[in-house]
């Protein structure tokens, strides 16, 4: 005879079951994801791997010989110390400026109602169909005449405010209602105080949006520092990895190793600030 405890048998939970709905889904993030990062471990596999292995018959589809010997000549033997100060800097002044600036324009274009405020909004908007390569030319004309080549300016001043910026952080602000705004005046609160105190508070998630967009964007430009900039004293690490790939006997392990370390300062800054990207680009999505 079977006791009590015997034909008691355990709560057994089924296994969770995929919808076949995400399955298409599903392996569409490994694809991309698969696209995506072997790139990466391609060139982190790269850096590891003395040059002898990278050329001539030397080379294999997996690494033989893995040594950081690379990472040790591109800081020692290289000013990449320098570049990486100066792109730091030249990042981080012109994240600094767009918040800003950026801040002050999108706040006026979503409160204040002004003549002429649709074709301001307008402009903005339609600076961002031109393609930066289009004004190198007479930008460097303008920071000529100014006498800032070669010179920290012409890296910062002209990218201190820009039109994406602008334009996200003015989405934002038309979420938040009014009432704030209202409510901050009658406390005696004026313009900038309701700014400051009220609405920022209630923006991390947009601010830190642009701050990521435009950290990635100026670390990783290339063609602007390039043409401004003739001292390899001022040059930033896009354009002083470049001198790595020459035309007769590229380095290659350099250059990726280089690639590798500048890559650390953009991820860092993903990683922390992730929580508010995707909440910054999507909480402007409503119409006014």
């Amino acid at each position: 005879m079977r006791t009590a405890s015997a034909r008691i048998s355990p709560h057994r939970t089924a296994p969770p079951r995929i919808a076949p709905t995400r399955i298409g889904p599903a392996l569409w993030l490994g694809v991309v994801t698969v696209f995506a990062g072997v790139p990466v471990l391609w060139m982190v596999l790269t850096s590891f791997q003395p040059m002898t292995d990278l050329v001539g018959t030397g080379q294999h589809l997996l690494p033989r010989h893995l040594t950081g010997h690379a990472y040790r000549e591109v800081v020692a033997d290289f000013p990449f110390g320098q570049w990486f100060v100066n792109s730091l800097l030249v990042a981080g002044a012109v994240v600094a400026g767009n918040l800003v600036f950026d801040t002050l324009a999108a706040y006026g274009l979503s409160r204040f109602r002004f003549r002429g405020r649709q074709a301001v909004l307008t402009l903005i908007l339609a600076n961002l169909m031109i393609p930066t390569q289009v004004i190198l030319v007479p930008l460097y004309l303008v920071m000529r005449d100014l006498g800032w080549i070669n010179t920290y300016w012409a890296l910062i001043v002209p990218f201190l405010a820009s039109p994406t910026g602008i334009f996200l952080l003015r989405q934002h602000f038309i979420t938040l209602p009014v009432q704030l705004d209202e409510a901050a005046a009658i406390d005696g609160a004026g313009r900038m105080r309701t700014l400051v105190s009220v609405l920022l508070p209630n923006s991390w998630a947009a601010l830190g949006t642009v701050a990521v967009l435009k950290f990635m964007w100026t670390w990783g430009e290339f063609a602007w520092p390039s043409l401004v900039t003739n001292d390899e004293g001022l040059r930033t690490l896009p354009v002083g990895l470049a001198g790595f790939q020459n035309q007769f006997a590229p380095r290659w392990d350099l250059l990726m190793a280089g690639s590798v370390l500048a890559a650390i300062p953009v991820v860092l800054a993903f990683v922390l600030l992730q929580r508010f990207f995707v909440r910054g680009l999507t909480g402007g999505a409503v119409k006014e």
